[in-house]
């Protein structure tokens, strides 16, 4: 949205919260006093949102107009490492399943996996990783992908 219909969309919520604001407490309207807050506040957030507008624009809409990023599959690092296949991956739970090259189970958890944003698996993608144990057993820690899903 442009700055200047913002502005007067946020003048305008203003009036009608000073308005509603007293008729509650019962003072005359316009209280004087009432509308500079209001119209402080609304137009302070109005000025917030346009410094920050990725937070601002992006909304349902922006997610669904994006493209996602074609997954490149990681360079495999030197070191220990064991490997393994994606047995599963819950990408609305954040977490899943490695079967390891020696056939354990290994779990993997979202953040674990090398990558910015929300990152995750495909069933059947080829990945690198340390193997931690915890509480519920062992864990993949640094995960990176070598074989991309097809």
């Amino acid at each position: 949205m442009r700055f200047i219909p913002q502005l007067i969309i946020t003048l305008l919520i203003a009036l009608a919260l000073t308005a509603l604001a007293s008729s509650l407490l019962g003072i005359p309207f316009p209280d004087p006093t009432l509308l500079i807050l209001f119209v402080v506040a609304t137009t302070s957030s109005a000025l917030l949102g346009a410094l920050w507008p990725v937070a601002a624009t992006q909304g349902p809409q922006a997610a669904n107009n994006r493209q996602e990023k074609p997954r490149r599959a990681a360079r495999p690092s030197t070191g220990n490492r064991e490997q393994g296949t994606v047995k599963w991956f819950n990408s609305a739970k954040g977490f899943g399943f490695i079967t390891c090259d020696d056939g354990r189970e290994v779990f993997v958890h979202f953040r674990s996996i090398r990558g910015e944003g929300r990152r995750s698996l495909r069933d059947g993608e080829r990945v690198a990783f340390h193997t931690a144990a915890s509480d519920k057993g062992p864990q993949a820690e640094d995960v990176e992908l070598l074989e991309r899903s097809h």
